[in-house]
């Protein structure tokens, strides 16, 4: 069956709507443009490009992120990957900065994904909480901004280059200052790879199949083994992750498509519908339209 899907994703361009691979924004700039004209209220929306929120102090409001809400108090750092639905709303003039940029941008200037990928490594999907920094993390990052929009608005003839050595740097400081690193150890030794390219084949491959065993023979181990070793580093079992990632892309289809629910099921790979509308109740305690009713309701 031929699914109608209407998902309306951001592209990254400048404010004149040019093209462009990396943008850097204001966070105070944004609200007062979203006050003055109130059609700019942040809603629920999702980007083709990742974010990075730096917040030095938000006294009120949530960011909210794959339909999960943390509340904006202390400096923090927040992560948005491409693909994640997320709405920040906070209630006072925020202190920070917004950081874009392209899956190219990273490719252009020899920044492996993987650097980025192992703040969250741990987590499951649907949980992307802030990373909380202290004053002196904060400092070190602001400054490295102030040197990264030095570059973006000069003329230097290697600035785009300037711009991918300091986001490396950028994304380093953050590695080393979030309150995962504590695992930074464990994750050099390599036993991190196992749960990467889990996480990994599950992106890839959560329309083909939501079965484990399919994923242990895709990473030569016994089904056994799989689930035991996710379980024992993440709280989750390997069955969890895989529920998990179904049930935040049927919620993102849900927000942003008019699938029915009987076309959204067979497109993340339930050969029966009745199967995902009992799934996904006992998921989200929704059933699919109510969940779709219930969020556009609110946005």
């Amino acid at each position: 069956m031929q699914a109608h899907n209407q998902i309306k994703t951001f592209q990254l361009t400048r404010p004149n709507g040019e093209s462009t691979d990396f943008v850097i924004k204001s966070t105070a700039d944004i609200y007062e443009q979203m006050e003055n004209d109130p059609q700019l209220a942040d809603q629920p929306h999702r980007h083709d490009y990742y974010t990075i929120i730096v917040v030095e102090k938000a006294l009120g409001g949530a960011h909210i992120i794959d339909f999960k809400e943390y509340p904006l108090n202390e400096a923090a750092v927040h992560f948005v990957y491409p693909g994640q639905v997320h709405q920040f709303l906070s209630v006072t003039k925020p202190n920070g900065y917004v950081l874009n940029f392209s899956s190219t941008f990273l490719m252009q200037n020899s920044i492996s994904e993987e650097l980025i990928d192992r703040v969250y490594l741990y987590n499951s999907y649907g949980d992307s909480p802030p990373m909380p920094v202290n004053e002196h993390q904060l400092s070190t990052l602001f400054g490295i901004i102030e040197q990264m929009k030095t570059y973006l608005h000069g003329d230097n003839y290697f600035r785009y280059e300037a711009l991918g050595a300091l986001l490396k740097l950028f994304i380093i400081n953050i590695s080393g200052a979030c309150t995962l690193s504590h695992l930074n150890a464990e994750y050099e030794s390599g036993s991190h790879h196992l749960i990467r390219d889990f996480k990994r084949l599950i992106r890839t491959n959560y329309k083909k199949t939501h079965k484990v065993q399919d994923y242990a023979s895709q990473l030569s181990v016994s089904n056994d083994y799989l689930n035991r070793y996710v379980k024992e580093k993440t709280g989750k079992s390997a069955k969890d992750y895989i529920q998990d990632k179904l049930v935040i892309e049927a919620k993102r289809l849900l927000l942003f498509s008019e699938m029915s629910s009987k076309e959204l099921a067979y497109e993340i790979g339930f050969e029966e519908p009745s199967h995902f509308n009992t799934f996904f109740k006992k998921h989200s305690g929704h059933s699919p339209i109510a969940f779709r009713k219930s969020v556009r309701a609110t946005s």
